[in-house]
């Protein structure tokens, strides 16, 4: 069976795999008028596990953006707080306390499967994803024109083409293999039991991790909330223990009692894991590319797997979209390898640097272990040797092509470019006549919801507020017709045509953006800053590279 393209949208892409990562991709593409066929090897659209549990508050600020953050927040488990033990004594503590402009609790913890249901039952609405379940790929093929894929699908062979193919097919992704794409790394001493199981217990909004507890002497246990009276459990065990004799619910369900007492217990799952650290070669080959655990792949004390693949599905996302709708040329999708391999070297480097001081491969690097707990157990000043996990933070595309320094523009911003978006309530006060962009007064809103999936130029007033004569600069502004124009500002403020104008409500939050110059942001569709310019009527304050440069001027 053949199953062409879409010919309802501009373009079409293939996706390998409906986890997550998969999902996300094909609706950020439904954002970008794009349309794609998930090919998915379940019959399940759910994995049906907890797997990857923490959601980062940008990871949470992007879910919010697609509309399947209700619920993630409301039944999830928020905490803010990290506390270390050696034996049975706290020797760290580590706090994310929420600031003013912050809109998300730092983490949530929310079970994986529920996440791929809720992008699912997202992404169907769209009506332009197509989910094909019990579907394996075989062999694919790329020229010019296009790719083309073999699937084994319930009735026999079929066939899928598209303009692109998306590879979100796991670690041990067939696409890259076919590819003969390498993917280097190391495998962790650490093997661990992980379980969930439900209980009445105080302290849900704490994540907890021991080395060397009286519970467990020889290992490491981590504890923390998945979702309302369940927990996750991580329990160390060597490599020489049988994984399905551990797994028994009765033996998880004693181990669970000697870390929280006799407090009722329902094991709920548990599986035995070994954790690898490894990234692939190349993030792209032609018209293929990886995403997700085909990409990368690091142990989970960070949350830096399923966090840092969502960056990968956003950044992908709108750049396809942006080339197949005609906004952008075809070069504009080098930069994905380029910058989302960068961000897998840094996870990488940081998890690798974790799970060596957490499972050490040998007695000298035990015994340092212990030494740097010891001495942080006698001396609350030692505790900054102690590596517990550097947990999810976004990774800056400082060195990208689409990224200008501020240096080069000659200002010194506090919204550094290559960084996210700070994001803030704030409200539309609405757009003049002529605006084509803009919701209508006085609805609320996020800035990073506001500006995500275009290309924006976001004006911001300086110490003289929002004046006519920024107003002009900001229309004047060289881009494409189909740039959105918009400006942020503190107050009551009158829409001008063609511009919309969002307000921030409090003096808190608009410190975040606001300084003696009037600046110009040149903000990404993924809320990543590009670059940052004075608006102070000394020329075109644009000279912003790559990626505003190199678009058409129209779109088709």
């Amino acid at each position: 069976m053949a199953v062409p393209g879409n010919t309802g949208s501009p373009g079409h892409v293939v996706i390998v795999g409906a986890g997550p990562v998969g999902m996300a991709t094909a609706l950020l593409l439904a954002r970008q008028n794009v349309s794609s066929v998930v090919l998915e090897r379940r019959d399940d659209p759910s994995c049906r596990q907890s797997r990857a549990v923490t959601v980062q508050r940008d990871i949470l600020a992007l879910y919010d953006r697609l509309g399947v953050a209700e619920e993630i927040i409301r039944d999830g488990v928020s905490w803010s707080l990290g506390r270390t033990y050696y034996g049975d004594r706290e020797i760290l503590q580590l706090r994310w306390p929420t600031r003013g402009e912050e809109i998300y609790p730092p983490f949530v913890n929310f079970p994986q499967f529920r996440i791929e249901e809720l992008l699912y039952e997202a992404a169907m609405a769209t009506g332009l994803v197509d989910l094909r379940l019990g579907r394996t790929a075989g062999e694919v093929e790329q020229d010019d024109s296009g790719v083309r894929l073999s699937v084994t699908g319930p009735q026999g062979p079929e066939t899928y083409t598209g303009d692109y193919l998306v590879a979100a097919d796991g670690i041990g992704s067939g696409i890259r293999r076919q590819l003969g794409i390498t993917f280097d790394g190391w495998q962790t001493e650490g093997r661990f039991l992980v379980a969930d199981f439900e209980a009445d217990l105080p302290f849900e909004r704490e994540r907890r991790l021991w080395f060397n507890p009286p519970f467990h002497p020889e290992g490491i246990v981590l504890m923390h909330g998945v979702m309302r009276n369940v927990w996750r459990l991580d329990w160390q065990i060597p490599f020489d223990l049988d994984a399905d004799v551990e797994t028994e619910p009765t033996r998880v369900e004693a181990r669970v009692h000697t870390v929280i007492g006799d407090h009722p217990v329902r094991v709920i799952r548990s599986n035995a894991y070994t954790f690898q650290q490894r990234r692939a070669s190349e993030f792209r080959r032609g018209r293929i590319f990886l995403v997700g655990d085909a990409a990368h792949v690091v142990s989970p004390f960070g949350a830096r797997g399923m966090n840092s693949g969502m960056e990968d599905a956003e950044n992908l996302a709108w750049k396809l979209g942006f080339v197949l709708t005609g906004r952008a040329e075809a070069s504009l999708l080098d930069s994905y390898h380029t910058e989302r391999a960068a961000a897998a070297d840094h996870h990488l480097e940081l998890t690798g640097a974790s799970m060596r001081f957490m499972t050490p491969d040998a007695d000298t690097g035990r015994q340092a272990r212990d030494a740097a707990l010891a001495a942080a157990a006698a001396d609350s000043a030692q505790a900054h040797r102690v590596d517990s996990g550097k947990l999810y933070e976004p990774f800056p595309y400082s060195d990208s092509a689409l990224t200008v320094p501020a240096t080069a523009l000659g200002t010194t911003p506090r919204v550094q470019p290559g960084t996210p978006l700070p994001d803030l309530r704030c409200a539309h006060a609405g757009a003049g006549a002529g605006a084509g962009a803009g919701a209508g007064a006085g609805a609320e809103s996020t800035l990073r919801a506001a500006l995500a999936g275009e290309l924006t130029l976001l004006a911001v007033p300086g110490a003289g507020g929002l004046t006519a004569e920024l107003v002009d600069r900001l229309a004047a502004t060289t881009a494409p017709a189909w740039v959105r124009r918009s400006v942020l500002t503190h107050g009551a403020a009158t829409p001008p045509a063609g511009i919309d104008v969002l307000t921030v409500p409090s003096e808190e939050m608009w410190d975040v953006y606001s300084g003696e110059r009037d600046l110009l942001y040149l903000v990404r569709p993924d809320c990543y800053v590009a670059a940052v310019a004075p608006l102070d009527g000394d020329g075109d304050p644009v000279v912003f590279g790559t990626l505003l440069s190199d678009v058409p001027a129209t779109a088709h």
